[in-house]
């Protein structure tokens, strides 16, 4: 007994161990990569796959990134890089492969991006993804579109070769033991002309002997895949040459914007020690290991183009002649001459993309693992270059952009991102105070004026402050260039209150003149805004002011210069001494001008001129005489409307007395009331002749009233 239980134990162990090794030798081939082998070629000239790590990234703050890849290849060398389906078009765009050593780059391509449908097209059958109790799907299905193809059948029965010549359904009935079913059986005709049947229950299998067939299946069945993975794609860059050789291939892809935080740490006298982070973000699905880093503040021009998508263009559909019959055809001698036509046209669109050029500066990050003592204190540590953070930041301009290039090594693994310092330096600044009326009425912001004494751009970002040991506040910075200052406010001052008072008036007139025919009155428009200030604290204080800056104002002479002029503001400088009241009065004045035509002046206006001083007695006397001329001409166009008005009258009863006369013609009883009707009308004719010399007489009155006024009116000045 214990010798036959020793005898199993021996098999089982055997049997274990070898299938471990099958498993083994598997998964080893399994592992290795895939070599394409040309049909008719060596196996020794076969193309080996490589890979080629990613060894630069450079991230841009417009949400682009730029990839460099470099690896050694040897001999005929492929190389597979996968990307998402949404990256595809941009590494098209910017794709540029290298090979350094002289070998030759082949072709660049990638898995078709043609939508399922259109590559099965051609395909002569479809297979359902689902079988259906109706035979909509599954090995019938499959069967019964493959008429005619040739294929080896294996069963339980046995084996047969031959073509498919038919998919039979048969429904077979219930007995004592079965219900009722469907069952489907295999028709295949040899060669020798054999029909045989194979239920499809019994069938273990079913190879297809046409190479068609074969190519038709395996071409769905990839279609189909691609379907499913959607978001995978792999572009195969392939080299041919001789021994090792580096192979570099870059491009772009979108990635999210690189965010930079800041630390500022403010001493006793205000002044400000300066620290900055990056945020980068991998979202790929490789690690970034040990890559040079790059990042560029600046927005270049990018953009998205569909070209992984097969394009097609319409080409007109020319019908066939129905009457193909030819006659003879007689030709000239040589001496003759021919004329032709032709058309054609095309057209192409496409980018191409290349890496940036290279800096000769960095920025050098290193970092160390240190612990400070408890006597220590943060913002200490932080101004003494005692926290285990040593940065060197020297970057260099690329035009409009800013490079930060991080010297040491970077690792970010896939789906992390990593928090990287880029400078720490000192910086020039003042501790102040901001007071804005439209954020707060009552009192001001507390915060700095940071001076940019490096060559470094600061990308804007978020800022923590610290003051006195302690957390002070935050605030947000837009991008500062080297030698920019620029306001920060980070916390509300209640050490300072601030209260606002407002007078305005109207100015004399400053000029009067006379313009073209228009009389123009120049005054200022005056407002008056003063400010009084607090400063509630023992400690010195400088309060900036921001005033609005409005079109068409200007500040008067007695307004003390401002310190800083902005686009929105200015702003005016205020030293306050401990427990001190300060008053800033700031005073603005917009130019305006009343205009009116000289000939149009009303007598009201004449003498709003007079009450206001605008004129004095001689010009005056210029314009009374104006005002009448332009009366006389009022006159005499009253009289003219007199005139049209009784014409009309007229010209309305001789119409009257003609409709009568004609009625009364009809009867020999009226000749006396047609008489009386013709005489009135000769008195209305006579009217009308003496109307026509007075209105003639009086148009050239007018006239001459209207050139007497034109002349005054060119003439006029003011001395």
């Amino acid at each position: 007994m214990r010798r036959l239980i020793f005898l199993l134990l021996v098999f089982v162990c055997a049997f274990s161990g070898y299938s471990q090794t099958i498993k083994t030798n598997r998964l080893t081939a399994s592992s290795r990569p895939a070599v394409r082998v040309p049909r008719n070629a060596a196996p020794v000239n076969s193309p080996t796959v490589n890979t080629l790590p990613i060894r630069r990234v450079i991230l841009y703050s417009n949400g682009v990134a730029y990839i460099e890849r470099r690896g050694i290849i040897t001999g005929n060398a492929e190389v597979n890089l996968s990307f998402k389906q949404s990256q595809v078009d941009d590494v098209l765009k910017s794709m540029v492969v290298l090979d350094l050593n002289q070998g030759k780059i082949g072709a660049v391509s990638y898995n078709s991006s043609a939508p399922a449908s259109a590559r099965t097209a051609e395909i002569p059958f479809s297979v359902e993804a689902e079988s259906g109790s109706e035979g909509t799907g599954g090995l019938a299905q499959v069967l019964t579109q493959m008429q005619g193809a040739k294929v080896a059948v294996a069963s339980a029965k046995g084996t047969a070769a031959g073509s498919i010549l038919t998919v039979e359904k048969r429904n077979i009935p219930a007995d004592k033991e079965r219900p009722a079913a469907t069952a489907h059986f295999l028709v295949i005709a040899s060669d020798s002309g054999e029909i045989t049947s194979f239920a499809l229950s019994e069938i273990r299998s079913v190879k297809l002997l046409d190479d068609g067939t074969k190519r038709d299946l395996n071409e769905f069945a990839s279609a189909t895949a691609s379907t499913r993975r959607r978001d995978a794609k792999t572009i195969t860059v392939t080299s041919n040459g001789a021994g090792q050789r580096e192979m570099v291939v870059s491009y772009t892809v979108a990635a999210p914007i690189w965010k930079t935080t800041y630390r500022v740490v403010l001493d006793d006298e205000g002044k400000p020690f300066f620290q900055g982070w990056a945020i980068v973000d991998n979202v790929s699905e490789e690690d970034w290991a040990n890559v040079q880093l790059s990042l560029v503040s600046g927005s270049p021009v990018s953009f998205i183009q569909n070209l992984q998508k097969p394009l097609y263009r319409y080409r007109p559909i020319i019908p066939i002649p129905d009457d193909l019959n030819l006659d003879p055809q007689i030709y000239d001698a040589e001496s003759g001459s021919g004329v032709g036509y032709g058309s054609g046209s095309g057209s192409g669109d496409g980018s191409s993309g290349s890496p940036p050029p290279g800096i000769s500066e960095t920025v050098n990050v290193t970092s160390q693992s240190n612990y400070m003592s408890v006597q220590t204190s943060v913002s200490d540590a932080l101004v003494n270059e005692q926290g285990g953070i040593q940065t060197a930041a020297t970057g260099s301009e690329l035009g409009d952009l800013f490079e930060y290039k991080i010297s040491s090594p970077v690792t970010v693994s896939r789906n992390r991102s990593a928090l990287i310092p880029i400078v720490q330096t000192k910086m020039d600044g003042e501790r102040v105070s901001i007071y804005n009326e439209e954020a707060r009425r009552d009192r001001p912001m507390g915060g700095m004026m940071l001076t940019n004494t490096t060559p470094l751009t600061f990308e804007g970002g978020s800022m923590t402050v610290l003051e006195r040991d302690a957390y002070a506040g935050e605030a947000l910075m837009e991008r500062l260039k080297p030698k920019e200052q620029r306001l920060i406010s980070f916390a509300l001052d209640l050490g300072t209150r601030v209260s606002t008072a407002v007078n305005g008036d109207q100015r004399p007139a400053q000029l009067i003149k006379v313009v073209n025919g228009v009389f123009q009155v120049h005054y200022f428009k005056t407002e008056q805004k003063k400010y009084s200030l607090v400063n509630q604290t023992d400690r010195e204080k400088v309060i900036y002011v921001e005033h609005p800056v409005r079109q068409g104002w200007g500040l008067s002479d007695e307004t003390p210069k401002p310190h800083i002029v902005t686009n929105k503001y200015y702003r005016f400088r205020v030293d306050l001494k401990p427990f001190a009241t300060s008053d800033l009065t700031i005073t603005e004045r917009q130019g305006l001008m009343d205009s009116y035509r000289l000939g149009t002046i009303t007598p009201d206006q004449l003498n709003l001129f007079v009450t206001r001083r605008y004129i004095d007695d001689t010009t005056r006397a210029r314009l009374e005489k104006l005002i009448a001329l332009r009366q006389q001409i009022s006159q005499q166009d009253a009289q003219l409307s007199v005139f049209e008005a009784e014409v009309t009258r007229i010209e309305e009863d001789q119409k009257r007395l003609r409709e009568n006369i004609e009625s009364l013609s009809k009867t020999a009883e009226a000749k006396s009331l047609i008489a009386r009707y013709i005489a009135k009308a000769g008195e209305q004719e006579t009217r009308l002749e003496e109307m026509e010399k007075e209105r003639k007489t009086i148009i050239a009155e007018k006239e001459r009233l209207e050139r007497a006024l034109a002349v005054e009116i060119t003439t006029f000045a003011i001395k």
